[in-house]
């Protein structure tokens, strides 16, 4: 008996020590990766270095190439969202990134208007048509909206059904859906539904469908670049920015061609968002988007806040300091934030 247990034990023992892995040895492959990393770890260390104890010249040259390095596949519209939003991060984390900030620490303290820095002001009558979720500046000149004010926060989405049909604004009861039709011009938003629902619940999907906030354009503008612009404008900017004003609208030229109903063509749409930082600083980007634009590249459309005045007959942000208005609308991002 005694030898036999003896003989069990024996193979036991031999049967536990063939199931013990043996440690691999470390390949080539392994050796290079460790070195690669070691060596970036180097580089960043160094780079960190002549940073942080380099001049200012030196600090806002190295802060340009990394904007111009990020920015390119930052914007491209092939970058896939989880990728261009980890880019934005490291976009906003370069203190360069802001652009021109000017004081507006009393600024925005008012919570109960879409409006920054006053309501603008016109050339053109125009009437103010009220919505929970947005304000109207009305041509009736154009029977045309010409400018919808947003204010946008981060506070979680809401949810609501959106019915497409569009409803006629009682205070606007000539303005009917099928006066923005004609050939491939078709009533489509000027401040899209997403954004609104997200903000205002219910609210904003009927403010939504009101006719004043519709405007002709071509199904391909308003699908892909236009989509473009709102979906970076009004749904990423609250998330990265805590809060943004919005301007929003079409511009005419004198002679355009007109619609059977007699309102004009857009020659194109304009979008100004305005960002009080941190600091309390006031920022502002613009973009002029011809209706017949056909490129997502959102750079291509930047422009500065008086041109676009120049274009509507609006002086917006009629409450600040002449300098500071003048300087802030006469500059041109060099970027979309």
């Amino acid at each position: 008996m005694a030898t036999k247990r003896a003989k069990k034990k024996t193979a036991k023992k031999r049967a536990t020590r063939k199931k013990t892995p043996t440690k691999a040895k470390p390949t080539k492959q392994s050796h290079w990766l460790r070195n690669c990393l070691m060596l970036l770890a180097l580089v960043v260390l160094a780079l960190s270095g002549i940073y942080y104890f380099g001049s200012f010249e030196t600090r806002a040259k190295m802060e340009q190439i990394a904007l111009s390095a990020i920015n390119g596949p930052r914007t491209h519209a092939a970058t896939p969202a989880p990728v261009s939003m980890l880019l934005d991060l490291c976009y906003d984390a370069i203190p360069s990134s802001e652009g021109l900030v000017v004081e507006g620490s009393e600024l925005g303290r008012d919570a109960d208007t879409p409006f920054l820095a006053g309501v603008p002001h016109s050339r053109h009558a125009i009437r103010a048509l009220p919505q929970p979720s947005y304000t109207n500046l009305f041509s009736e000149r154009h029977l045309q909206a010409a400018a919808i004010a947003l204010r946008l926060n981060d506070a979680p989405l809401q949810r609501a059904k959106f019915d497409e049909t569009i409803q006629v604004d009682a205070r606007v009861a000539q303005l009917k859906p099928e006066a923005l039709i004609y050939d491939e011009w078709r009533p489509r938003p000027i401040a899209p539904a997403k954004a609104l629902i997200g903000q205002h619940g219910a609210r904003g999907a009927s403010d939504a469908q009101l006719a004043t906030n519709y405007a002709p354009m071509a199904d391909s503008f308003a699908d892909e670049v236009w989509a473009k612009a709102m979906r970076e404008l009004t749904l990423r900017y609250p998330k990265r920015f805590g809060e943004v004003w919005i301007f929003l609208g079409p511009i005419y030229h004198q002679g355009n061609a007109k619609l059977p109903s007699g309102i004009p063509f857009p020659d194109s749409f304009y979008a100004i968002a305005l960002d009080l930082t941190d600091e309390g600083g006031l920022r502002a980007l613009a973009l002029r988007i011809p209706s017949t634009a056909e490129s997502k590249d959102l750079n291509k459309y930047l422009t500065s806040i008086s041109e676009i005045e120049a274009a509507t007959g609006l002086q917006f942000l009629p409450e600040l300091d002449f300098s500071i208005r003048d300087t802030l609308g006469n500059y041109v991002s060099p970027s979309v934030w």
